[in-house]
């Protein structure tokens, strides 16, 4: 006697093979997502970032915003000449990031 279970039914979240991953290039590190996080609320300068990112060393945040920055995520804004002081903000695309990031926090309040 045969069971024809039924056959789990399989939603599909890829539109386009690899755009999880292409996401992931850009937000599969710890610091990241928390960094950008961060830039929701409007742009800060380095030292804003360190002391809000706590933990993470200079090197690290300087290796993420440059990241980013060359993935056109934020945009970086000299605001004074000597010595060259920035302050880093959300570019369009970073913007539409902001989805994501608040689905992984509605996700991490409910089940930390």
């Amino acid at each position: 006697m045969a069971f024809d279970s039924p056959k789990p039914r399989c939603e599909k979240v890829e539109k386009t093979p690899g755009c999880i991953q292409a996401a992931l290039c850009i937000l599969g590190d710890k610091w990241t997502p928390l960094l950008l996080g961060q830039l929701v609320s409007g742009q800060k300068s380095f030292g804003e970032l360190e002391s809000q990112l706590s933990g993470i060393s200079p090197r690290t945040l300087s290796a993420r915003l440059a990241m980013i920055e060359d993935e056109d995520i934020i945009i970086k804004n000299q605001y004074n000449e000597h010595p060259p002081r920035y302050k880093y903000q959300l570019s369009k695309k970073g913007e539409d990031l902001q989805e994501v990031l608040h689905s992984m926090a509605r996700f991490g309040e409910k089940y930390s």
